[in-house]
Formats: structure tokens, sequence, C-alpha cells
């Protein structure tokens, strides 16, 4: 036996020393700044922590871009378009998803903190038209963003009435949307040097029914879905095809007009994820403490702000969750206002800077640093 365990000590001996000796090596920033050494939160599995840093948070916090001032004019942006998938619609139709981009033209940094936008219109209308006016208000600070229309549509559904399908139905229009999001996201990260945005630092921004979708892709899998849906997997096809493919990591969701998460249990320690809210307290299409989906009675429940920034505030996560006490689904904050609160959130989290705000309009009620 004193044979066997000297035997088994030397080759825990050999083992210690051959891994001192080659150790694993540590990823280098690319732009000459110190690591980012930021606590990373693991949304899903495609957010991998390993990705070299391009643009550290110390360089994004000690600029003048990303914040209230706009550096660049408007009309010195540069634009452009295109498809990011072709996906079939709930009728069987191929359809062609298009997407617009716009950045800082004639710009020295090489890559830019992206936002990538999703539309409202309760999965049943609207175009991504409706988010550029923000996505050149956040390319004005220095981001790169893009806005990207989904598949729209459920069976029973109609614009006019959105109540008139099923709960089964409803959840996979959920389920087509948070694809074609990951499908966008996959086809900028898979183009990153030629659009110049920085993979490690994307921001997913959506309106109503586009903060239900952003949402649903950080907090939600197929197991979640299947568990409102049985069989959505087998019928539509995985929630993420390049799921080992291309990876990225999410920083931050920008919601407004509303918000909606089916269950807040989704958010949890280690996946809990900086959040800002604009939502209205008497929201009659999305509860902003607990309801239904589209308040449509035989739907799903669903939680709002409120819920989900509850459950920040447990996790130690920041947030600012920004509340109107009226009635009805639109806000009354400008579209300026909103950009700018986006931006202000981004600089604090670079900063190191974490804060839980809670605004009263334009009021702020509550403002604690973690530490």
């Amino acid at each position: 036996m004193k044979q066997l365990y000297w035997a088994y000590g030397l080759v825990i001996l050999i083992g210690m020393l051959v891994s001192c000796r080659y150790p694993a090596p540590v990823p280098k920033p690319i732009d000459g700044e110190g690591p980012d050494t930021t606590v990373p939160n693991k949304p899903d599995t495609v957010i991998i922590d390993t990705i070299p840093a391009k643009n550290p948070d110390s360089s994004l916090a000690n600029t003048a871009r990303f914040g209230n001032s706009k550096i660049f004019d408007e009309a010195k942006l540069k634009a452009s378009k295109g498809i990011f998938t072709k996906a079939a619609d709930y009728q069987g139709r191929i359809m062609d998803l298009n997407y617009e981009f716009v950045a800082p033209g004639d710009d020295t940094l090489r890559f830019r903190p992206f936002v990538l936008m999703v539309h409202e219109g309760a999965f049943l209308f609207g175009d991504l038209g409706n988010e550029m006016g923000k996505a050149r208000g956040l390319a004005q600070r220095g981001y790169a963003a893009a806005a990207i229309n989904y598949r729209l549509g459920f069976n029973g559904a109609s614009e006019t009435y959105a109540c008139g399908g099923n709960s089964q139905e409803a959840v996979r229009a959920v389920y087509r949307a948070v694809q074609d999001t990951y499908a966008a996201i996959h086809y900028f990260v898979d183009r990153a040097e030629e659009f110049g945005i920085d993979t490690r630092q994307i921001m997913l921004a959506g309106s109503s029914a586009g903060a239900i979708t952003v949402t649903a892709l950080v907090y939600m899998n197929e197991a979640d879905f299947e568990a409102l849906a049985p069989g959505i997997t087998k019928a539509l096809g995985r929630l993420d095809p390049k799921a080992e493919d291309s990876p990225f990591r999410v920083r931050a969701l920008l919601t407004q007009m509303g918000y909606g998460i089916f269950n807040d249990e989704y958010i949890n320690a280690s996946n809990a994820m900086p959040t800002v809210f604009f939502q209205r307290i008497g929201d009659n299409v999305l509860p902003y403490y607990r309801g239904t989906f589209l308040s449509c009675p035989t739907y799903l429940p669903m939680e709002g702000a409120k819920m989900a920034a509850d459950q920040l505030k447990k996790f130690k996560t920041p947030f600012e969750l920004n509340y109107e006490n009226l009635e009805g689904h639109h806000l009354s904050y400008p579209e300026e206002y909103v950009i700018g609160r986006y931006a202000g959130f981004m600089k604090r989290l670079w900063s190191r800077n974490p804060r839980q705000i809670t605004n009263d309009a334009y009021k702020t009620v509550e403002d604690v640093g973690l530490k």
C-alpha cells in the first residue's frame, strides 16, 4: 500500500509541475487597454466570456462618447440596409427578414458598442422604422445600432383583435421572434469586422413586444418554452440554431413602452441582466405588476417591469426603473430623453458605478449604489 500511495503522490506532483509550466494564456485586449475585469452575467449558452476585449469597460467609461453628448452630426452617419435571414411565418410563407444599420461615418474607433433594436406591435404588426429614430440618436453618441423586422402574426389573432388566438399560438409568436433576434445577432457578430461592432459589448433594446422578445432571449431556453407550449421545438426548430457558434456577450437590456416576462423567477442570481425599464403603471396592454399576455384574459400570465425590477433588486443587479403613474400603453417621454437614459445607464455600468434607480416620471424616488 505504501508503494501505491508513493506512486499516486508522484503522479499528482508531476501534474502540478506541468500545469505550472504551461499556464493557460490570458486573452489580451486588442486596443492596448487594460483587461476587462467586470464580473460577467451568463444569461444563455452563447455568452462566452473568453472573447478578447475590443473595448474594455474603462476605455468606454473614460471617453466623451456613449453618453448624453451628440459627438457626430446626423448628416455624417453611415447607414446600410440588408436581409439577415429568411424564415417561414406562421402560415408557412418564406419571408425575407431585413435590417437597417447605422453608425458614425469616418469613425476613428474601429469597434463600437452595438445596440440591436426590436420593434413593438403585439407580434402582429409594426416595423423596424419605428426604432430608427433611437438608433440614429445612439449612433450620434458613438454607438453602432441596428433595427430589425421579425416574423409577425399568429393563428386566430389580428391587428384589430389580438385576443383571438390561444396561449399556444401566442407563445409560438414569441418563440419565432426570439429565433429571428438570435439570427440577427449572429448575422452581425459574424460580420463584426465589416460593421465595426464590439461583440463583447452588445445591448438588446426592445419596445413593447420587442421588450418581451429581448427579455425572453436572455432569460428563457427551449425547456422553458416547452413548458409553456409542449412540442414547440419540434414544430419550429431550435431556439438558437447557432448556439455553439458566433460567441457574443449581452451587457444590458434597454426596454420601453412596456415590459413582459412570463415568469419573473426566470431571473436568478446567475443570469440577472442590467436593465432599463420605461412603463406606465396603468399600462392596459402589458402589465406593470402582474396580468396576462397582451392583457388577453385567455392568454398566459405575464409579469411587468415592477416585478422584474424587484428580482434585480434582490440579486443586486443594476437597473433603472422609469414609470409614469398614468393609464395607457404609450409613454409621454420624448424619444431624446429615452435615448439619453439608455446612454447614461451604460456609462454608469462601464464606469463601475452600478446603481438601482427608480424614477417617477422625471423625479428620482430611489437611488441605491451597489458594492
